[in-house]
């Protein structure tokens, strides 16, 4: 019994559901189709060659954003060494009026403590010195 036999007594079983006389069932004949893939076109989907262009485009994009972020963190890195090579050349760690409190590190110049103005402080005086 071949394939197109056996759907149409499928079809009869279920649309006649022994409701119907078996002498007055319509026959309904299928065909199968095949549908060849490269002739259909889904529409608003992305095809290949306008694929194939956002992935160079995006992988730019994401490169230059890469390269900037890089160049930012280099820079604040450049930074902050320069101002550490300075640090250790500052007197006040061992100036008389220098204190560990952090709310006021020196008493008589609190607004250039730890800066490179500190360099030239007025005001040092030594603990070693009495």
């Amino acid at each position: 019994m071949s394939t197109d036999k056996l759907i149409k007594f499928y079809i009869l079983d279920k649309k006649n559901l022994n409701l119907v006389p078996s002498s007055k069932a319509k026959l309904i004949i299928v065909k199968a189709t095949v549908i060849k893939p490269d002739l259909i076109k889904p529409k608003g989907a992305i095809m290949l060659d306008e694929a194939l262009f956002f992935i160079p485009f995006c992988s730019m994009i994401f490169l230059a954003i890469l390269i900037w972020k890089l160049l930012d963190i280099w820079k604040v890195a450049i930074a902050k060494i320069t101002t550490l090579n300075c640090f250790h050349q500052l007197p006040c760690r061992s100036c008389r009026f220098f204190t560990n409190n952090h709310y006021l590190y020196c008493t008589v110049h609190p607004s250039i403590v730890l800066t490179e103005q500190a360099l030239d402080c007025s005001d040092y005086c030594s603990l070693s010195e009495d």
